[in-house]
């Protein structure tokens, strides 16, 4: 059943404040909420949310690809801004290997040199093939499957488990969507948040996450809501 204007205003905050991301794969009735024009005379959702989002000192920002929204604190001195900023890094610098290497996995098998983006579709179908023909991208999936999913996935030599096994994580991590019972998925606006976060870590290579908070721009390049997309390469000496 479709939520009314209001309660897709408060579900909208809701997930905004719980740090989601809301695009068109997430959650589309949200996203289509956000974007719908405005009646004359009045103000759009878009606004609608900004305001309530300023009286509480965030702001609602759009992924460099405009394909999602989030929300931000806007006092990016607080101490609330840079506790939020440095476990999002955290979490984005141990994620960096495994996430790298999907891509790459997904990219080689589809013969595509783009990176992932949201409403992307991805089929474990035609993925299968390239693995089983290539034991350095089943070696590439096991270590990724190592990294993101819970248990041990070494000793597994059923490939198409293995990638089940990533395809269940990414989904419950909220980067794919299942959309067809296992046989589709489809990528969502939060790979574009996670190459903001990758662009930051590669423009500042070797720092420790503790040399951040002595780093007075660091919150403003980070949460910028102007903040470019990253040039991203299929060279492996590109970061992402």
């Amino acid at each position: 059943m479709e939520l009314s204007s209001n309660n897709r205003f408060t579900k909208c905050i809701e997930l905004l404040l719980q740090g989601k991301i809301i695009c068109s794969v997430l959650c589309p009735d949200l996203y289509r909420y956000v974007l719908e024009p405005n009646e004359p005379g009045e103000i759009s959702n878009e606004e609608r949310i900004q305001l309530f989002l300023g009286n509480i000192n965030r702001k609602l920002v759009r992924t460099s690809d405009d394909k999602g929204f989030y929300c931000v604190v806007l006092d990016k001195e607080s101490l609330q801004a840079k506790n939020s900023a440095r476990a999002k890094l955290k979490e984005a610098a141990y994620q960096l290997d495994p996430f790298v290497k999907w891509m790459r996995i997904v990219r080689s098998c589809s013969k595509d040199i783009r990176p992932i983006e949201a409403t992307d579709i991805i089929k474990p179908s035609e993925l299968i093939g390239s693995l089983e023909e290539s034991e350095i991208l089943r070696n590439q999936l096991k270590e990724v499957a190592n990294s993101l999913c819970s248990g041990n996935q070494s000793n597994m030599t059923d490939i198409k488990r293995i990638l089940q096994s990533v395809l269940k994580q990414l989904v419950k991590d909220e980067y794919l969507v299942d959309v067809n019972d296992g046989l589709i998925y489809k990528a969502t606006a939060k790979w574009t948040r996670l190459y903001e976060y990758m662009e930051f870590i590669a423009e500042n290579e070797g720092f420790g996450l503790e040399s951040l908070e002595n780093n007075p721009g660091y919150q403003t390049d980070l949460f910028s809501a102007n903040g470019n997309t990253a040039s991203y390469s299929s060279d492996e000496s590109n970061p992402v």
